[in-house]
């Protein structure tokens, strides 16, 4: 279902039109005539694999851009411009794909218009256009076609966000939406054309939705309600529950007969009274040869995802806690598309807010050690992690530093933040023989950056705010044996956390110069630690020290053992395991429930 398309930017050329109501693309009109085919129906497996290039024919560098898809459908009337749906392929060698939406193929004919734009830091330039045909589906043909315009799509998604979280101050909400609209109004008047009738509609709305308020002299969300529900069943619709469905059924082809009791049974253990987390972690998602079992078995973990996900509505959070994907064998592009796989399902599949670690076998580095690979371009880059992850958009307000991989969440009302640590934060530094210096595979880089903003923004809690941790690789120290075999600032990282509990005020300072650390921090109380769950080590472990629960979560891949010694549980009711983490705040305890392989476990803190 894919499509290749290429264009030269400053070569290629078209023919100008002289009657624009029957506009098409063709060799007498232009030097590139291109094409793309669909049916109506075809939801997001019709996917274009665009190379642009120079005039030169070298490749136009596509860092920090971004790609709309631009259209006018076949019948004259309906428009689409999507900014969602472009992923970066190879920014340095000019590619990037596009998975065409379903709202683009609603219509059977001949597009008036269809073009890609690309956009870097405000600026754009556009492709020559492509003819783009839809075929008519005769057996589902009650489509209807709309705009799809996703820039004001993820507007009704932030007006309902806003009205949930005003708590009866509508005022609030709606001032604070109004300027999301002026915003993007002044941002897409400037280069978008045909925009401003849904600007109208929106602002007709508004109107509407204010003068109704104030005729009626509403206030609270509770009074809002009657009025609000037509609203919020479109913002419903937009968010296209019923797409998911049909995406996750795709997915792996869906949730398996092997888990379906289970999952039953784990909607019945879930405490709904405590505060819960869901905690996944190693899932090594790949069909890299049979390092974790014959026939590429370890392919089935994206299907895992979907297993917490029929539980998340039951959660307050969740977190995958790193190793989500596996190496694949050569270049990275098999990782990276792994990684957008798993990025997709993940947040699409769970119901809760979420979100997702890195492990030392998400960027492909294993290379570096088991076959000596120089340079780094098999490395998957960060910039790959922060798309997929969706580090750059915070879609549950989570605060992080930047776009980092670390973040903390607050639960609402529960009184408990969730601390996600990156202990993976490694440069792509090359030594003098030109290989890898520091690859994520063995080794777990902690930066002076991050402690300082865990001591200063993420341990910032107040007295009555308990503190979960989330970690990959446990912290050196907490484990009989070295949880890898270079570990750096593991051991101010456990400092920094005793020094939290115990309400202390000092310095950090590293015992490597690689990664330099000079931190003051200040507790002016003791701070509540639940405890500190990691992965990595495909075992169960819990033990206290100097008063901190340190809990080892077992893999979600289906094995145990070590290559050439694995124990396969594939295709079997254990293949997965996850946990969810139940917290009692009033009584300070902790019930580990798991799903699949594992013993559930119960400690106080």
């Amino acid at each position: 279902m894919s499509m290749y398309l290429t264009f030269t930017i400053g070569k290629d050329k078209r023919n100008l039109v002289d009657d624009i109501t029957d506009f098409h693309i063709d060799n007498s009109t232009s030097t590139n005539p291109q094409w793309l085919q669909a049916r109506q129906n075809e939801d997001g497996m019709r996917q274009v694999f665009v190379t642009v290039k120079n005039e030169d024919g070298s490749p136009f560098n596509l860092t920090d851009c971004n790609y709309w898809f631009q259209g006018k459908l076949p019948d004259g009337i309906h428009k689409v411009i999507d900014a969602r749906h472009g992923v970066t392929l190879d920014a340095q060698n000019g590619k990037f794909r596009f998975d065409m939406p379903k709202q683009a193929f609603t219509v059977a004919g001949s597009y008036v218009q269809a073009f890609f734009r690309i956009v870097r830091n405000g600026e754009s330039i556009t492709t020559l256009e492509f003819d783009l045909t839809v075929l008519a589906d005769l057996v589902y043909n009650d489509l209807v076609p709309s705009d799809y315009i996703t820039p004001f799509e993820d507007l009704y998604g932030k007006l309902k966000d806003y009205i949930t979280k005003a708590n009866g101050d509508f005022d609030a909400a709606m001032a604070k939406w109004k300027k999301d609209v002026a915003d993007l109004i002044t941002e897409l008047n400037a280069d978008i054309s045909g925009i401003n009738l849904t600007i109208t509609e929106i602002k007709t709305q508004l109107s509407a939705l204010e003068a109704k308020i104030k005729a009626d002299g509403l206030a609270t969300v509770a009074d809002l309600t009657n009025m609000l529900n037509p609203i919020i069943d479109r913002l419903d619709k937009l968010e296209a529950k019923e797409k998911s469905s049909d995406l996750l059924t795709d997915v792996g082809g869906g949730i398996r007969d092997i888990f379906t009791s289970q999952i039953s049974n784990m909607k019945a253990r879930i405490n709904p009274d405590l505060v819960n987390i869901g905690m996944i972690n190693d899932v090594h998602y790949t069909d890299r040869d049979s390092f974790w079992g014959p026939d590429n078995d370890a392919e089935t973990g994206i299907t895992h995802l979907l297993n917490i996900g029929e539980v998340s509505e039951k959660l307050d959070f969740a977190v995958s806690v790193g190793d989500n994907i596996d190496d694949n064998n050569k270049d990275n592009h098999f990782s990276i598309k792994r990684i957008e796989d798993y990025g997709m399902t993940w947040f699409t599949a769970l119901e809760c807010p979420s979100a997702v670690l890195l492990g030392n076998h998400d960027d492909n580095s294993s290379h570096a050690k088991s076959s000596g690979a120089a340079g780094n371009d098999y490395i998957v880059p960060d910039s790959k992690f922060i798309q997929a992850y969706r580090q750059n958009v915070n879609l549950f307000g989570e605060k992080r530093n930047g776009n980092s991989n670390y973040f903390y969440y607050d639960i609402p009302n529960k009184k408990v933040r969730v601390v996600g640590i990156n202990d993976y934060e490694n440069p792509n530094t090359l030594d003098s023989n030109g290989k890898l210096k520091y690859p994520r595979i063995n080794t777990s880089v902690i930066t002076g950056a991050q402690l300082k903003w865990l001591a200063t923004d993420a341990l910032n809690v107040s007295a009555d705010t308990a503190v979960i941790v989330m970690v990959h690789c446990p912290i050196d120290g907490t484990l009989k044996d070295n949880p890898t075999e270079h570990c750096y600032n593991h051991d101010v990282l456990k400092q920094l956390l005793e020094a939290f509990k115990n309400g202390t005020s000092g310095t950090l300072t590293s015992s490597t110069t690689d990664f330099p650390v000079n931190v003051d921090y200040s507790f002016a109380n003791k701070g509540t630690l639940i405890g500190v769950f990691a992965g990595h080590t495909h075992t169960e472990e819990y033990q206290v020290i100097n008063g901190i629960n340190y809990v080892v979560n077992l893999n979600s891949v289906g094995c145990a053992g070590n290559a050439g010694n694995r124990i396969l549980y594939f295709d079997t009711k254990d293949e997965d395991s996850w946990s969810v983490i139940g917290i009692d705040t009033a009584n300070k305890k902790v019930k580990l429930t798991k799903f699949g392989r594992g013993t559930d476990l119960d400690f106080t803190y």
